[in-house]
């Protein structure tokens, strides 16, 4: 993957690998020296991001680049793509960035976001099914997270919900039926 200087915002893509446990990336960098592998925390910290398969591809084809440190790369000024992997923990996936990305997630089969009780979707994003997957898209953003599920979860959701309803009944009916008793007096 070459990449272009965007005219707007520039592009990222995550491909989340079978199982929802890992994924890949590709992220344009628009003359650039440094990509740094950071989420940002619940205080706007920086938390180091561990990645693998780190490698970075330009008009030199495969480009070599430098660490500065365990989480941040340099290399030549210029117009590249960032390409690399990493684990996704709890079903999460989250990322920032330092001016606008056109951002895309393509979950693979089986993995759902619509359900507002178990997924989640930064606000802004746009869901599109692709075939047997979902793709999620941001059109301008500095961050995004997501939060998706497996059908397993969707059915103990509703297990729990019904059971939390025969509950309430087993509760409710007799309480109503003593009360409608003491309402009719002898």
């Amino acid at each position: 993957m070459i990449c272009t200087a965007a005219a707007g915002a520039l592009n990222a893509s995550f491909q989340v690998a079978p199982g929802g446990n890992a994924y890949s990336a590709a992220v344009e960098v628009a003359d650039g020296t440094t990509y740094g592998f950071w989420d940002v925390g619940p205080l706007g910290e920086r938390i180091p991001r561990t990645v693998s398969n780190v490698s970075l591809r330009g008009t030199c084809g495969n480009c070599s680049f430098n660490w500065v440190d365990p989480y941040t790369m340099n290399f030549t000024k210029g117009n590249y793509t960032v390409l690399y992997s990493g684990g996704i923990l709890e079903n999460h996936l989250q990322g920032s960035f330092d001016k606008p990305y056109r951002v895309s997630i393509t979950l693979p089969p089986g993995l759902y976001v619509r359900n507002p009780v178990l997924g989640m979707r930064s606000p802004g994003s746009v869901v599109r099914e692709n075939g047997t997957s979902l793709e999620i898209g941001w059109n301008a953003t500095r961050s995004f997270e997501l939060r998706y599920y497996s059908p397993e979860r969707e059915e103990l959701l509703l297990v729990f919900g019904a059971l939390w309803l025969v509950g309430l009944v087993l509760v409710l009916v007799p309480y109503l039926l003593e009360r409608r008793g003491r309402g009719k007096g002898p």
